[in-house]
């Protein structure tokens, strides 16, 4: 006769397979994200012409465990409140959410550090170059600050009939 015997109920098994899925999802996108951004990296090493390194492959694997480490730890916070949850529902049927929120909501965050990683990758020094010179050639040209004194000279004409008002 074993010494705890747990009765699970249908409604509870469900809930629990749901909230593995979640988790299996929050962790699968941020290993999808981080080998994404190794991807790009390496697209961009090519790019420029620069070596592939064991010690790039070995930061990123370092990166990868830190970001692991992390999801772990709110996934244990999540756990202890999974389980508060489930108890308040079991013995004051307090109906309260069961929901891994801290473990999705780093998962959040750090696939989105990784997409900023991405987007730096893909994008070349000679882009943000080309656009300051663009910016610079608009802001510069005579019709453009033309135009901008003729909007102030209109604005500060408004603000003065409306005050006369």
């Amino acid at each position: 006769m074993p010494l705890l015997s747990i009765n699970l109920s249908a409604a509870t098994v469900k809930t629990l397979l749901w909230l593995a899925a979640m988790i299996f999802v929050d962790y699968a996108a941020v290993i999808s994200a981080v080998m994404i951004d190794l991807r790009s990296g390496i697209l961009k090493s090519r790019r420029e012409g620069k070596a592939r390194t064991s010690r790039g492959y070995r930061r990123s694997v370092e990166k990868l465990s830190r970001y692991l480490n992390t999801l772990l730890a709110l996934s244990a916070v999540d756990m202890m409140i999974v389980v508060a949850c489930m108890l308040f529902r079991a013995t004051m049927d307090w109906s309260v959410p069961v929901f891994p929120l801290f473990t999705t909501l780093g998962a959040v965050a750090l696939s989105l550090i990784e997409g900023k990683s991405v987007m730096e990758n893909s994008q070349r020094a000679t882009d943000f170059t080309e656009a300051a010179a663009k910016a610079r050639k608009i802001l510069t040209d005579t019709e453009i600050l033309a135009l901008i004194d003729t909007l102030r000279t209109l604005i500060s004409g408004k603000t003065k009939n409306s005050s006369d008002n």
